[in-house]
């Protein structure tokens, strides 16, 4: 995971929250980083103790920081982060399909996360899971899977096998946005591009051979 790219959301949130996990029955912990939308494992990194230690483990300087709203949260209630649970099991959860197609939103890439039960999409920024990105191109396994809320919203983990690597919040499109992609899907639904059009004159010349 890259420390410079979870960073780079902070900087641009100006937003940062550390999330210790206490192990039942022990003195250790684990610790997670937050943005506004995503939350990440610190897993193989120092175990910074407080604000500063944070600041200097992401190369953010003293006058950056000056600008990022901080907060932290310690719990021993399994690995759930303001309503996120990050635990590697979760029941009810389900393998998205990513599809070939992503969409420019508002400046921002978007990439659909299907669900395939239920023929619904949700819609996470690109930029959310930049820390990943390297590990999601070298490895064969990673996946995203829907989760839910007890409040019902939707949120989005992102798995390595079976080892969850980050969650992320999608994106909420406004009702404009979502009527103009329908007015799209329609329209290309009713066009005919010139290979459709090759493709049918080709087929009848063949029958009227």
């Amino acid at each position: 995971m890259k420390l410079a790219a979870i960073a780079k959301l902070i900087k641009a949130d100006e937003y940062c929250k550390l999330y210790k996990a206490l192990f039942r029955g022990d003195t250790g912990c684990e610790l997670y980083i937050g943005t506004k939308t995503a939350i990440f494992p610190l897993t193989g990194f120092p175990k910074a103790q407080n604000e500063s230690e944070l600041a200097t483990l992401l190369g953010i300087s003293k006058s950056e920081w000056a600008d990022i709203q901080f907060g932290a949260e310690c719990t021993d209630d399994a690995l759930r982060f303001d309503g996120m649970n990050l635990d590697d099991t979760a029941d009810g959860e389900v393998d998205c399909v990513t599809g070939r197609i992503s969409i420019r939103y508002c400046g921002n890439d978007l990439i659909p996360m299907i669900d395939p039960n239920h023929r619904t999409v949700g819609f996470v920024d690109a930029k959310q899971i930049l820390p990943v990105a390297d590990e999601i191109r070298k490895s064969g396994y990673f996946k995203y899977c829907l989760r839910q809320m007890a409040s019902g919203g939707r949120y989005y983990v992102i798995k390595d096998g079976m080892v969850v690597r980050g969650a992320v919040l999608p994106v909420k499109m406004e009702p404009l946005a979502k009527s103009e992609l329908r007015g799209l899907a329609d329209m290309v639904a009713k066009t005919a591009d010139v290979a459709d059009v090759e493709d049918l004159s080709k087929r009848e010349g063949e029958e009227n051979a």
